[in-house]
């Protein structure tokens, strides 16, 4: 489960960085600062929406329909 939670934590805090920082140039504030300051607070953000997003995936059981396909053309 750890790697699902490193790839998915990559892509909320792409995103939520990327957008508190354009909202943050939006508002006028263009030093280093402040927006140093939003790609931290959105890396912070970032672990309880994974944690959420990793909560609403199913663990219980392997899904037989994702599983790989036999090979018919294998010859033993």
């Amino acid at each position: 489960m750890l790697h699902f939670a490193f790839a998915i934590y990559s892509i909320v805090f792409s995103v939520l960085s990327g957008t508190l920082v354009v909202a943050i140039i939006l508002l006028g504030y263009f030093s280093w600062p402040s927006i140093i300051a939003a790609m931290i607070v959105g890396a912070i953000l970032s672990l309880p929406a994974t944690y959420a997003v990793l909560k609403q995936m199913d663990w219980s059981k392997p899904d037989k329909r994702h599983a790989a396909q036999k090979d018919r053309w294998y010859i033993r």
